[in-house]
């Protein structure tokens, strides 16, 4: 079944399904989409016509050659084109059929095979459409316009390209923010679920970090511009979205080239079984008329269409629930893939840290050490510091005085209990501090020149991180691994926590290379979930490197998936909306082909009419779409 217009591309049905990144170029589309419906209609009431008692033999002869030539002029005209560039396509299969279907008298034949074939390319188009729109849909993330602030506090409205990074925008209630930048003025929420999938409200308020693509809520807000609009987050996502759809896969190139040489050799098959039988029994008509069923029932365009539209279907719907697929090879290979690797830090962990075990030295309790630490540590800004001061809960600093703060090394401060040191090995040695009855520990405390005990640092590891790890398993992703520059002793605990098979810790950024290489050469295929800027040659060369969220462009660029919301369980949605795309693929390919043959065989066999053959086809096809529709719609595993 051939393609018209934007959705077919030198004859080949399905070969591409088109993304279009503007507002309006569709419009046209749009105003024409009733045409052909009230063309199948008027074709259809026409056959139905030809068969009332009162019109005559001839009269209906011509209504059904009217029904036939109105519904299947596109088709017609698709394959004299296709003709006049000397190639041969899939129409040709149908117009050959049609004709001689005509010539030998079986017009209701023809006619209902053309009007079932136009009835089969409105299903095509109007899943072809729901596809497209939910990919075009990400478009409308992006903002043309901006509200820019002006010296004297007024404000114009300019084109959002024009925004530079330091501009002062104004976001108006319920618009979308042009660009990415931080609350300057005002307070409220914004709907950041075009970015993420997340319907949740997120407060924001002066210092919040915001994105693009984002909805504001009722309040006026200022927002300070940190990138311009094409590296905005929103126009970063559009970007990849638009190229996610020009990229094929294996199956999807390998069915494209099939359909190329597929239509000739079915026209031999069907010139052959027409000719040589018809000139040995003398029966032409019964021949031409089996040929004319393996003609219709051969049309490969519920198998050319598959590919394309069950990967389109399935991204689309990934990217409006905060997971870009980057082209439909990722999807084969998150399908097919049995390892995967995590970064730790800010993918397994959230990147916040905590404090863990404590060492109190003789004469101190746990209690003092953190009271102790958490005073030192007060006014300091370094995330330890924070992770101390959080644990301690309230902290009464009034009597603390003579706070001072070594970069790298700690901090010190005059507290009622004495003077504290609360910091590394360095700051202890620099004090002459004796911390060898105390274990290794990344913060230290001293009281008075005497060590007090040692404060283990952990980072939080993420809630659903355990979670994901076992369901990657139960989807066949039996391997795990984490690759970190962290220690051996904090990389065992996260494993631990996480359930992951193994780790490497230690490792610099060109080490993490080398042994995704390693684990590569002994897997089916690799995942590597990562968020950094170190992370990204190792994105890269994993069979799908899946980048956790925005943040950090180079991480973003070089995966193949991105998981805008940072949430990792929606890995295992992913590569579980993977391995529903491949099954629903290939359970459409294995139909449709199971029917063609069996329809074919007993079509030359004499024991199929030609009803049988347009179900061959067009059910087939209108089977596949809706089975394909399916995945318009993610589900959470």
């Amino acid at each position: 079944m051939s393609k018209h217009g934007e959705h077919c591309h030198d004859g080949h049905c399905g070969e591409e399904i088109e993304v279009c990144s503007c507002g309006n170029c569709h419009e046209k589309e749009e105003k024409g989409k009733l045409l052909p419906i009230i063309v199948v209609i008027f074709s259809a009431l026409l056959i139905a016509a030809s068969f009332l008692p009162f019109v005559s033999e001839t009269a209906g002869k011509l209504m059904l050659t009217a029904a036939m030539l109105i519904s299947g002029l596109p088709v017609f005209a698709d394959a004299v084109k296709a003709l006049s560039k000397f190639k041969i396509n899939e129409s040709l299969l149908l117009v050959i059929a049609v004709i001689a279907a005509f010539f030998i008298g079986e017009f209701f034949e023809a006619a209902v095979v053309s009007v079932l074939f136009r009835v089969g390319e409105l299903m095509e188009d109007y899943a072809e459409d729901k596809s497209r729109k939910s990919i075009e849909a990400i478009f409308g993330i992006v903002s043309d316009t901006a509200n820019l602030v002006m010296p004297d506090g007024s404000y114009k409205s300019v084109d959002a390209d024009d925004v530079n990074i330091g501009d002062t925008v104004a976001v108006l209630p319920h618009e979308i923010l042009p660009v990415d930048g931080t609350v300057v003025k005002g307070f409220g929420s914004v709907d950041a679920s075009a970015l993420t999938g997340e319907s949740m409200p997120v407060g924001v308020s002066e210092g919040s970090a915001v994105s693009s693509g984002m909805i504001n809520g009722e309040n006026t807000l200022y927002i300070k511009a940190t990138a311009v609009k094409e590296q905005s987050s929103a126009a970063r996502i559009a970007e990849m979205v638009e190229e996610a759809a020009a990229k094929k896969g294996d199956a999807q190139r390998a069915v494209t080239k099939f359909a190329k040489y597929y239509t000739p050799a079915i026209i031999a098959a069907a010139v052959i079984i027409s000719v040589v039988p018809s000139l040995i029994t003398g029966d032409w008509r019964s021949w031409i008329y089996r040929s004319l069923i393996l003609l219709v029932a051969s049309c490969p365009c519920a198998v050319v269409l598959s590919a394309p539209l069950a990967f389109f279907s399935s991204m689309g719907a990934a990217a409006k629930n905060g997971m870009i697929i980057k082209g439909s090879r990722y999807i084969e290979s998150l399908a097919s893939a049995d390892t995967v690797v995590f970064d730790k830090t800010g993918t397994l962990t959230t990147g916040e840290l905590k404090v863990g075990k404590i060492y109190a030295a003789e004469g101190f309790t746990d209690k003092q050490i953190i009271s102790l630490a958490a005073k030192c540590e007060y006014y300091s800004t370094h995330p330890i510091a924070k992770a101390i001061v959080a644990v301690n809960g309230e902290t009464d600093v009034r009597e603390v005085s003579d706070y001072s703060e070594t970069a790298g090394g700690g901090t010190q401060a005059n507290a009622p209990e004495g003077i504290i040191l609360c910091g590394g090995e360095r700051l202890m040695a620099k004090n002459d501090v004796d911390i060898s009855a105390l274990p290794k520990a990344p913060v230290y405390v001293a009281l008075n020149g005497t060590a007090a005990g040692a404060i283990e640092i952990e980072s939080e590891i993420r809630p659903e991180a355990a979670e994901t790890v076992k369901k990657l398993r139960k989807l066949g992703v039996e391997n795990s691994l984490m690759l970190t520059g962290d220690s051996a002793e904090q990389a065992r605990k996260v494993c631990s926590a996480c359930g992951i098979d193994d780790f490497r810790s230690n490792l610099l950024p060109g080490e993490k290379l080398e042994a995704l290489e390693e684990i590569k050469e002994g897997a089916r295929g690799v995942i590597y979930v990562g968020d950094g800027i170190n992370d990204a040659p190792v994105l890269a060369a994993a069979d799908t490197g899946v980048a956790m969220g925005l943040g950090t462009q180079a991480a973003a660029e070089a995966a193949d998936v991105i998981l805008t919301n940072s949430v990792l369980s929606r890995l295992a949605d992913t590569v579980w909306q993977s391995k529903r795309t491949m099954r629903v693929l290939k359970t459409n390919i294995i139909f449709a082909v199971a029917v063609k043959f069996l329809v074919i065989a007993l079509g030359i066999a004499g024991a199929a009419p030609m009803w049988a053959a347009i179900f061959a086809d067009v059910g087939t096809m209108i089977i596949s779409v809706i089975n394909s529709a399916r995945l318009m719609k993610v589900k959470r595993y």
